[in-house]
């Protein structure tokens, strides 16, 4: 029994089931906070553009269309190419996009606050809630992915000829 195993112990029974429900979970927030960064958007072209307004409607949309992005392609992963190295790039890309969303959180919740338009506050406050939300299940789901890694990976590259060692690529120089 490690830290695996006692920290994670309503995980550690069914892994791959956690793993693919926190997935689709951070798939349906990422459907709404795609309509909600939209709507912020609409919202910062309005009456009073202020210096930083374009520049946020344009990073409430990019980081919407990057989230689409890491859907597909985690959902490849998780689906289809469960390879060490894929997995691993899929881990450090979700891992980065929750801390995305972090800093993305802590903009928008600024901006809702300090802005004067009426309109604009609860656009803004609404990304920035969902931006939170996204944040946590990327990290619950990233540490998640990390614990139980060996359990997602489908090994291809391992074989039980020469009594269970893995077939390992010969050296052209003597051996």
């Amino acid at each position: 029994m490690g830290i695996r195993d006692n920290v994670c112990a309503p995980c550690a029974r069914n892994p791959q089931k956690a793993i693919a429900y926190a997935w689709f979970t951070s798939i349906i927030l990422v459907a709404i906070a795609f309509v909600c960064a939209c709507v912020a958007a609409s919202k910062q072209e309005g009456v009073d553009a202020v210096k930083g307004s374009k520049s946020l409607a344009f990073a409430s949309i990019w980081t919407a269309l990057l989230l689409i992005l890491l859907c597909i392609g985690g959902s490849m992963v998780m689906r289809r190419y469960r390879t060490s190295l894929a997995v691993g790039f899929f881990l450090g890309v979700v891992i980065i996009m929750s801390q995305q969303m972090l800093i993305l959180f802590a903009v928008f919740a600024g901006r809702a606050e300090d802005t004067t338009n009426d309109s604009e506050k609860p656009a803004d406050s609404a990304f920035a809630a969902f931006c939170f939300f996204l944040f946590v299940v990327y990290t619950g789901f990233a540490i998640m992915l990390a614990m139980f890694r060996a359990d997602i990976i489908a090994d291809t590259n391992t074989s039980t000829k020469y009594d269970g060692e893995a077939d390992l690529p010969h050296n052209s120089v003597g051996v």
